[in-house]
């Protein structure tokens, strides 16, 4: 899919700061070729596919929010504090204009769109129609933004006009071209901040684990660490990493298994292609695995960790804490057998993709992409789709899906999630929005 953002053609607006108004002409948004700018406009009855603005304050957005639009996901729960909000709507650009409902976020590896039609009878000049969703790569992302930043700053260059967005984006440039800078702006975002907003010295010190668990893991801590005290909530992960924890070995191996794809396959792909592989390799082949079977594949002396007593506390993330010998100290959060078998399968997917420098194995709420295919792995390795449907054998009912849930060990919801994901059950059955054109989160 193919990100576009063009204003053409360029037009001088009147009554306005001079960077306003020599950057003003008709904005197309499009993603594949559909218009997310396409709107009815009320003073001339028509549609149109592009919504007349000023390029100028959207580019100094995208420009100012760079770091957490690549970066930052959508936030846990249903809820988007303002922060979050102000860095990744387009409506945040201001300026008085009436901007297209259009949410970015990344999990990491893909840049996912939200584009939410305007309320018909909301008084406004202009309404926004096209609702859609969908995700393109974060290498197309960077291109359109690159692309249409540069040609606002030459458009500006052109007419002698001299800004604060030229400079702006200049170091943006030199920070991604520097590694290290690189990485310091991306733990900004994903602990929720915009690039110096954050006392230096919590950065410092995500970076300073990092080089001991694992730089690519530090990056999955740090989004659950996203809030208002990113430090605390570090130290409680710390301590829960240096807690008591159930001792094993993982059995499975990455060279077991072969080489799995992955680039080009999606989050979801990649988790159950791996979760193929794991069954075939272990010759579970349609069949369910029990709690005995399950700890054995991290050589765990008791298989009644699946079924409690619990500790009582509740924590922030679940964690196999992993040498270079693959044994292993694994902390489960869940209170429940189902939860606790699907978390410490996420885990066993964790340590099967991730790379042998990942000393932390982390299972969180986060919507990255690295907790997505490890509930994709785990809910394919767990409850096969095609061993699903054949217990379910066209019985669809919420009777026949509870007893084969209980059947292959995963909660109810597991189940129906894989019934969903496959098109056999409407995403409706979860209780999602199956709105296109509707927000990722409560407004």
């Amino acid at each position: 899919m193919t990100l576009q953002l063009t204003i053409e053609p360029w037009e001088d607006a009147s009554n306005d700061a001079p960077e306003i108004c020599r950057t003003s002409g008709p904005l197309t948004i499009e993603i594949d070729g559909k218009p997310l700018t396409r709107n009815l406009d009320d003073w001339s009855q028509s549609v149109k596919r592009s919504t007349r603005v000023s390029a100028y304050p959207l580019a100094a957005w995208l420009a100012s929010s760079w770091w957490r639009l690549r970066y930052e996901p959508l936030p846990v729960g249903n809820r988007a504090n303002s922060s979050w909000r102000m860095a990744h709507e387009v409506a945040a650009s201001g300026y008085g204009y009436l901007w297209p409902q259009l949410v970015f976020s990344c999990d990491g590896e893909r840049m996912h769109y939200w584009s939410i039609p305007t309320d018909a009878n909301d008084g406004q000049p202009v309404h926004y129609l096209t609702g859609a969703r969908g995700s393109i790569s974060t290498k197309e992302f960077e291109q359109a933004v690159d692309s249409f930043i540069q040609l606002v700053i030459d458009r500006l260059d052109a007419v002698q006009l001299p800004t604060e967005l030229k400079g702006l984006w200049q170091e943006v440039l030199e920070e991604r071209a520097d590694a290290d800078l690189a990485h310091y702006r991306k733990l900004e975002a994903l602990l929720g901040y915009d690039p110096d907003e954050i006392d230096a010295a919590v950065v410092e010190r995500f970076i300073q684990l990092g080089t001991t668990i694992g730089r690519s893991v530090i990056d999955e801590v740090a989004s659950v660490c996203a809030s208002a005290d990113p430090l605390h909530a570090l130290n409680d992960i710390d301590a829960i990493a240096q807690g008591r924890g159930i001792e094993g070995r993982f059995a499975l191996t990455q060279q077991q298994l072969g080489t799995i794809p992955s680039d080009p396959l999606r989050p979801w792909e990649r988790g159950r292609t791996l979760a193929h592989a794991a069954r075939r390799t272990i010759g579970l082949n349609a069949h369910a695995i029990d709690d005995r079977a399950l700890s054995e594949l991290a050589e765990l002396a008791d298989a009644s960790v699946f079924n409690g007593p619990f500790d009582s506390a509740r924590l922030s993330i679940g964690l196999a804490v992993r040498d270079e010998d693959n044994k292993a100290k694994i902390i489960l959060r869940k209170h429940n057998r189902a939860g606790r078998r699907f978390e410490f399968a996420r885990l066993l997917g964790d340590h099967l993709l991730s790379s042998q420098q990942d000393h932390w194995l982390p299972a969180a709420d986060t919507k990255t992409i690295r907790q997505k295919w490890q509930r994709a792995f785990a809910a394919e390795f767990l409850c096969p789709i095609e061993a699903l449907l054949a217990r379910l054998d066209d019985d669809l009912s919420d009777d026949a899906i509870e007893e084969a849930a209980d059947h292959f060990g995963v909660s109810e919801r597991t189940a129906q999630s894989q019934l969903v994901n496959h098109g056999y059950l409407p995403v409706c059955a979860l209780g999602d929005n199956p709105n296109t054109g509707a927000y990722p989160y409560r407004i």
